[in-house]
């Protein structure tokens, strides 16, 4: 389990003592042993009376917390997710004799609230900063963290495309999608040659806003953030079809070679019918010219009526040719027009080659054999190529997903109205997750959750990692072992 460390001040104060300590042993280097000792004794009782100081002071903030009212559970926070809002008026529709208050300020003022002891809850997709923990132990509040979800986008391309690569950064994301971005190449992103449009849902879709903060930075994102090219589909089965081209141009694609071998083998045919029809032609032009000659030479009548013959023979089979032309002909018009249709299906499935939209991970996992995701990483190395699941989803390691947390303190877990509500909601946190399309628990996840509310598991304290700006500060403000000049 881990533990809290101590707070700024008390590391502070330890720090100070540290270097009097070092300043002082090097001052009495050529001073007798006993000094030495004394000073190393001075050095710890002054850092004891320090940290007991700060340990007062704690108890003594903690004292002058506000007290909760018994019966009564205050959560706020996250507006963008109405997870906890469900499983809150659930919980209340179940017959639960708490009253519970649920407050819309905004995840910054909820932790602000929360580490001031005013609410019990703060419902956020964001854990708790390093800054707003250390308000906390100011004022002696350890603090708790459950999920009871999490959300994701998938970026993706068609299935069977290949643009040279399987996974991007965060950086290169953005700049597909930001405003004014100059990206019409694969290759500008570091990939194949390929021609790139991208595509998505409009602003009702709940994937827009998700994608606007967490990718494009916009804390109230509309279309003005994104590209003007980029194509906006008013539901998820327009943006798939954007990505993946229609079933009926993949359908008529793959009978493009069968539809021009069969046009080919009729314009050869229609083209050796033409050839009949003109020799058909060319013998009833002779069959004419003998018939005229043997009336001007007064030939006999059985000779007459030979010529006549022929002449009739040929223009019936004049007449048969062109009735089979344009038979051929007729087939061989259908021919190029399916052999038409087929290939423009050919080369708009082509094209949806460099096309990529986004979609939320629920949506994504229905129709996973037509969409290819690409795995994503932070552009530091961390994280890298993430693949979206919903193992790396809920663990929050894939970089384009968020988990729906309720933060609370081991203050307010003590009080049994609290402890009710947590695991009325983790107990249905996964069927409340599958009716809001986000991803839900693993069910060990749920289970081990569910321990800790029931006092079963001691809980595992936050502490969060040191924000870089303060480490940074820190770092130049500590001493240093170099003489001042």
């Amino acid at each position: 389990m881990r533990r809290p460390t101590r707070s700024a001040g008390v590391r502070r104060l330890t720090a100070g003592v540290a270097v009097l300590l070092a300043a002082g042993l090097l001052a009495s280097c050529s001073s007798d042993e006993p000094d030495s000792v004394d000073l190393v004794a001075e050095a710890q009782d002054v850092q004891e009376r320090s940290e007991l100081a700060e340990q007062q002071e704690i108890a003594r903030r903690a004292a002058q917390l506000p007290d909760r009212r018994a019966g009564t559970v205050i959560v706020d926070g996250n507006t963008q997710s109405s997870l906890t809002r469900d499983l809150t008026d659930a919980y209340l529709r179940d017959g639960a004799s708490t009253t519970v208050a649920v407050d819309a300020n905004g995840e910054d003022r909820a932790f602000q609230r929360l580490c001031a002891g005013e609410i019990d809850v703060a419902d956020s997709d964001r854990e708790i900063t390093r800054a707003e923990w250390e308000a906390c132990r100011a004022v002696g509040l350890d603090v708790v963290q459950f999920q009871v979800g999490a959300d994701a986008v998938v970026v993706a391309i068609k299935s069977e495309s290949d643009v040279g690569g399987d996974c991007l950064d965060t950086q290169q994301v953005q700049d597909i999608y930001r405003a004014g971005s100059p990206v019409t190449s694969w290759a500008q992103v570091g990939l194949d040659d390929v021609p790139l449009s991208v595509g998505g849902p409009d602003q009702d879709n709940q994937a827009f806003g998700f994608f606007g903060r967490v990718v494009l930075d916009a804390p109230q994102p509309s279309l003005v953030n994104l590209r003007s090219d980029y194509r906006a589909f008013d539901n998820d089965r327009g943006s798939r079809t954007f990505v993946v081209g229609s079933t009926r141009d993949k359908r008529l694609a793959a009978a493009n070679a069968d539809r021009l071998r069969v046009r080919e083998e009729l314009r050869s045919e229609l083209a050796g019918k033409r050839q009949v029809v003109d020799d058909a032609y060319d013998e009833v032009q002779k069959a004419e010219a003998e018939v005229a000659k043997g009336i001007r030479d007064r030939r006999p009548a059985d000779q007459q009526a030979a010529d006549q013959a022929r002449l009739d023979q040929a223009q019936a089979d004049w007449r048969a040719a062109r009735a089979e032309m344009r038979e051929l002909r007729t087939r061989w018009v259908r021919a190029r027009d399916r052999a038409a249709a087929t290939t423009a299906a050919h080369r708009r499935n082509e094209e949806v080659r460099g096309h990529v939209a986004y979609f939320r991970f629920s949506y994504y996992e229905l129709f996973e054999d037509q969409l290819r995701p690409f795995e994503i990483t932070l552009p530091d190395g961390q994280r890298n190529c993430v693949f979206p699941s919903q193992r790396t989803i809920v663990s929050g390691e894939y970089p384009l997903a968020q988990r729906l947390l309720l933060t609370t303190t081991t203050r307010s877990l003590e009080r049994e109205s609290l402890r009710d509500l947590l695991e009325f909601a983790l107990e249905h946190a996964v069927e409340a997750a599958d009716e809001a399309r986000l991803v839900p628990l693993p069910d060990a996840t749920v289970a081990q959750q569910l321990a800790v509310v029931r006092g079963e598991q001691a809980p595992e304290l936050v502490v969060p990692d040191v924000d870089p700006a303060t480490a940074k500060a820190s770092e130049d403000a500590a001493p240093t072992d170099e003489p001042a000049e």
